[in-house]
C-alpha cells in the first residue's frame, strides 16, 4: 500500500488513526513546504516508521545515523565505542537494544532517546503546509530503532493536548449542538488525563457539547477539542444535533468521583497489562512536551 497527499486533505492525526486501525507497517515521509514569502525558507523532511500500527522510530534524515548522533550529542559513550557498535550492528536487532545489551546504555537512556524521537513527531502536528507519502513496503531501519514502541493514537493524544494552532483541524471538530457517546462500555486502554476521563464518563449521547460546556463552566472550544481527541482514538462517536433541553438535566456537578474511580480503573487496567513502554518514558516525554509547548 502507498498513499500520497497533502495536509490539506489529511491531517497527521487522521493519518495516525488510519495507520493504527489498519495495523500498518512501513514509513511515513513528511515534507514541509517552504514559505513563499520568506526567501530563506526551505523544505524540511521527516520520517516516521511504524510496525503494526505502532511508532517504532523517527528521524529527520535517511542516513541511518540519527540515533547514534543523539547518543554522541549526549556524550553517553566514547566516540570509538559508538562507531564500533554501529559498524558491527546486527541487521535484525534494533540498534538501541544492542547498545543496552553491551551495557553502554541503560533502559532509562533508551527511554530518553525514544522520547526525543517522539518530541520531533509532536512538532509535526503544527504543520499547516506540507505533503506526505505512506509507504507500507519500506524497510524498517534497525539503526534508528531503540527497541521501544508506542501506539500511534497515544502519540496523537499527547500531541493534541499541547497543540497550539488548531486552524488545520477546525473543520473536523464536532458541532457544539452535537452530543457524543461511548463506542464501547469497556474501560479505555489509553492513558487519559483527568479531563478526558471526565468527558468519557459524560458520553451518554443525550446532552450537547454546548450544554456540557455550560455545566462544567468550561470554554466550548475546550470541550470540542477534547471530544475530538477521544473520537480520533476510537473511544467515542459524535451524535449529531442534540436538541438542547438544559433545564431537564439534573447532573451532579461534583465530579470528583469520576476522577477517583476513573483513575482507579485506569490503574487496575495498567497493572493487568505488560507495557511496551516504561512509565519513566512517558514521564520524560511529558517533560519534553511541556518544555517545548
Amino acid at each position: 500500500m502507498s498513499l500520497s497527499s497533502s495536509f490539506t486533505d489529511f491531517s497527521l492525526a487522521e493519518l495516525f488513526q488510519l495507520i493504527e486501525q489498519g495495523r500498518k507497517s512501513g514509513c511515513l515521509s513528511v515534507c514541509t513546504l517552504p514559505d513563499i514569502n520568506s526567501p530563506e525558507s526551505r523544505a524540511k523532511y521527516f520520517y516516521i516508521w511504524f510496525r503494526s500500527g505502532r511508532i517504532i522510530a523517527a528521524a529527520n534524515r535517511l542516513s541511518g545515523r540519527g540515533l547514534v548522533s543523539k547518543i554522541a550529542q549526549r556524550s553517553w559513550a566514547e566516540p570509538q565505542v559508538i562507531e564500533t557498535i554501529y559498524s558491527n550492528a546486527s541487521a535484525t536487532t534494533p540498534l538501541g537494544l544492542q547498545f543496552k545489551t553491551q551495557d553502554v546504555l541503560s533502559a532509562e537512556q533508551l527511554n530518553l532517546l525514544f522520547a526525543s524521537q517522539l518530541q520531533q513527531v509532536r512538532q509535526l502536528f503544527e504543520i499547516q503546509k506540507g505533503v506526505f507519502k505512506l509507504d507500507c513496503k519500506a524497510v524498517l531501519p534497525m539503526s534508528e530503532m531503540t527497541g521501544l514502541s508506542l501506539k500511534a493514537t497515544e502519540v496523537t493524544l499527547m500531541a493534541l493536548r499541547v497543540l497550539k494552532n488548531w486552524k488545520l483541524l477546525e473543520d473536523a471538530l464536532p458541532n457544539i449542538e452535537s452530543g457524543f457517546k461511548n463506542i464501547s462500555n469497556n474501560q479505555p486502554q489509553l492513558r487519559l488525563n483527568p479531563f478526558e476521563w471526565r468527558l468519557w464518563e459524560f458520553a451518554s449521547g443525550d446532552i450537547s457539547i454546548k450544554d456540557i460546556a455550560m455545566q462544567l463552566n468550561q470554554p466550548t472550544i475546550k470541550i470540542q477539542q477534547t471530544v475530538f481527541r477521544l473520537m480520533l482514538v476510537g473511544l467515542i462517536e459524535e451524535v449529531p444535533q442534540i436538541t438542547s433541553n438544559t433545564h431537564e438535566y439534573h447532573y451532579d456537578m461534583d465530579l470528583t468521583w469520576v476522577k477517583k474511580y476513573g483513575s482507579r480503573a485506569a490503574k487496575k487496567h495498567q497493572e493487568s497489562q505488560t507495557p511496551k513502554v516504561s512509565s519513566s518514558l512517558l514521564q520524560n516525554l511529558v517533560g519534553y512536551l511541556r518544555s517545548k509547548a
